[in-house]
């Protein structure tokens, strides 16, 4: 059984538009402080992104998971 683990993060632009940017392959063990970091990371180097965000607004962590079935029963 394999498990994937994403991080999808929101973000406000200047203009007031919503952005966000999702990240596969996330650490499954990152903490709210280090995922804080990152985001204030984005937002102090945004000048990268054609509508830098300015303000962080949510961070998600998605967990899949992935089963296989066996079908020759």
């Amino acid at each position: 059984m394999a498990s994937g683990v994403k991080l999808v993060l929101g973000f406000e632009t200047a203009e007031g538009k919503s952005m966000t940017l999702t990240y596969n392959y996330a650490k499954p063990s990152a903490t709210a402080a280090q995922v804080k970091a990152l985001m204030e990371g984005i937002i102090t180097n945004g000048s990268i992104f054609t509508n830098a965000p300015a303000t962080a607004k949510s961070a998600t962590k998605v967990v899949t998971e992935e089963s296989e079935y066996d079908l020759s029963a």
